[in-house]
């Protein structure tokens, strides 16, 4: 049981703030493409880059 809190405290203090910085990095360059290109549409938007701004957001809400 101290091995699973051990694994769970490195888990939330390295790999979250990860994620969210991930997450806000890609919503970023999102933003960015849609603001200054007008070839944009959501339908060009990669799976990678909803699963890291869906991690992201997960990561937030639970740090």
């Amino acid at each position: 049981m101290k091995g699973i809190k051990r694994i769970w405290f490195w888990f939330t203090l390295v790999v979250c703030p990860l994620l969210i910085i991930l997450g806000v990095a890609t919503f970023a360059q999102l933003l960015g493409q849609y603001m200054y290109s007008q070839q944009f549409s959501f339908s060009s938007l990669s799976s990678f880059q909803i699963a890291f701004m869906g991690g992201g957001i997960c990561a937030f809400l639970y740090f």
